[in-house]
């Protein structure tokens, strides 16, 4: 049997094709998460908050506060590029701002904070402002 033969099969050529989107996909994420520090969980936040979008987008945004500032803001989120753009937005807004200053965030705050957006994707940026005054409500209700 000649050699050649086993790369001509189709089963190696769809596992090959695999391997090559594995790799991509995992960089992929590395790279998200090394290049945006926003993005994840944190261990004992003072707020969290999930919420899902009307597109089927869930959201997830952790606060941290200290001396009535927050010191740390997370978010994470299922989403497409425009979510994930909204959710670091939010996060970036939120960082050194106390409770009432993060309230007057909303989502034409966080739409221009990532350059602007289509129109059919404004829902990304409520979905992130909504996520983030959740957030705060639960901050003052455990408190």
């Amino acid at each position: 049997m000649d050699s050649t033969f086993f790369y001509t099969m189709p089963w190696f050529n769809l596992a090959s094709a695999a391997a090559v989107i594995f790799v991509i996909v995992g960089v992929w994420v590395l790279i998200l998460q090394k290049w945006n520090p926003d993005f994840g969980t944190m261990d004992a936040p003072d707020a969290i908050a999930c919420l899902r979008g009307s597109c089927g987008d869930a959201m997830q945004i952790s606060l941290r506060f200290k001396d009535g500032r927050v010191v740390d803001a997370k978010f994470w989120t299922d989403g497409c590029r425009f979510s994930n753009d909204c959710g670091a937005a939010a996060a970036r807004l939120a960082l050194n701002k106390t409770p009432e200053e993060i309230a007057d965030i909303d989502y034409v705050a966080i739409a221009e904070e990532v350059g602007g957006l289509p129109e059919e994707d404004l829902h990304c940026a409520t979905l992130a402002a909504g996520t983030l005054h959740e957030s705060l409500r639960k901050y003052f209700s455990q408190g």
